[in-house]
């Protein structure tokens, strides 16, 4: 099988010939490790670059991006919508690494850690959200950048999309997730403006990128820390709930799977996010949930994509610690089909790019259908 259908294979709940491997991001540093090519950005969350072009640089980075699944023999490459910039987009530095983006957000480009982090928001008050001017899914450009990335690769691997729901956008240009919280039990008219601004807007990416030949959606919005939810179940189905299920109706639509990320411990939301229509769910962090439950739990109804872990084991495990990781997760969800070896986040700035060779050539081995 060609990586393409081997993933959309597992997509479907069935068997093929071997589990498939992909990862919903890989960063720079890795990406310029293995093809040589000098990136402007610290990660793909923001391809904004001081002084520099920013739609050359992004389009640099994610035909790189793209490029760097196929040479490590992936089996999907996955982009993501903020990448997605337009011919005119341009983010006003602060200083040479604290930044504003198109979004509103404020980043801030850390060399010591080699990654972009979330460092606050520009929106502080109704007066700002009425100025504020979101993209538009087709100012010229981003979807040239997507059917670049879609064009490249997808004759061998599947082609997918990480994209939000607008959710984690809206509470980070407020400030913080607290923030927006309180804003929805003292001020529930704002923060339905500014929620549905943000969910109206990345519907549109949605849409655009579809168009664009993807073959597989996964929406990347958090809702987890390593305790439960980090907002109240209640909350999450009035607010969140809807923009899942308007995505995961168009992608049902368009005959595409709907892959749904969260951190954390998600037990309390599952339920609710099949009922919305999901066809898939990631990581299953280590240490906050147990793959093998999730499996027998869920495995009839949902596949699932998951999770070697990212934060010790790829970082600074051994070869041995990386191969056992390996047939841990295949053991543990690969049993009948339906499952998708990955990180248990993303390959991140300080993940071993040995180690990403190890867990690829492990499953190769250890992930033959019929299985050991």
């Amino acid at each position: 099988m060609k990586g393409r259908d081997r993933v959309l294979k597992a997509a479907e709940l069935k068997v093929p010939d071997m589990v498939p491997v992909t990862d919903l991001g890989i960063e720079p540093p890795l990406i310029e490790a293995v093809t040589g090519i000098r990136l402007g950005s610290l990660s793909t969350q923001s391809t904004t670059v001081a002084g520099e072009d920013s739609w050359q640089n992004a389009l640099r980075t994610v035909i790189a991006l793209v490029d760097t699944y196929s040479i490590l023999g992936f089996d999907a490459a996955f982009f993501n919508d903020y990448s997605l910039v337009a011919k005119t987009t341009k983010s006003r530095f602060i200083n040479e690494s604290i930044f504003i983006d198109e979004w509103g957000r404020i980043l801030k480009n850390d060399y010591k850690t080699k990654t972009t982090w979330w460092y606050g928001g520009t929106i502080r008050s109704e007066e700002d959200l009425d100025k504020m001017q979101l993209p538009s899914a087709y100012d010229e450009g981003r979807f040239e950048i997507a059917e670049s990335a879609v064009k490249r690769v997808k004759k061998d691997l599947a082609v997918g999309a990480a994209i939000h729901t607008g959710f984690t956008l809206a509470w980070e240009v407020r400030g913080g997730i607290d923030k927006f919280i309180i804003d929805i039990y003292r001020k529930p008219a704002f923060a339905r403006k500014l929620l549905n601004k943000f969910s109206n807007t990345f519907y549109e990416f949605a849409k655009m990128i579809i168009d664009a030949g993807i073959d597989i959606l996964a929406i990347t919005d958090d809702y987890c820390d390593s305790k439960g939810p980090i907002i109240s179940p209640k909350i999450f189905k009035e607010w969140e709930l809807p923009n899942i299920k308007r995505i995961a109706d168009l992608a049902k639509k368009k005959g595409i799977p709907l892959l749904k990320h969260t951190d954390g411990n998600a037990y309390l939301l599952i339920d609710d996010m099949i009922d919305a229509r999901i066809n898939g769910l990631h990581p299953i962090e280590p240490g906050s949930m147990n793959l093998a439950d999730v499996k027998k739990r869920y495995g009839q109804r949902i596949f699932l994509a998951g999770n070697v872990d990212c934060r010790y084991v790829l970082p600074f495990g051994s070869e041995e610690d990386v191969r056992k990781e390996v047939r841990r997760c295949i053991d543990e969800a690969a049993d009948g089909g339906g499952f998708i070896l990955t990180s248990s986040n993303s390959l991140h700035a300080n993940v071993k790019l040995e180690n990403v060779k190890v867990m690829i050539d492990e499953a190769r081995k250890y992930g033959k259908y019929p299985l050991k």
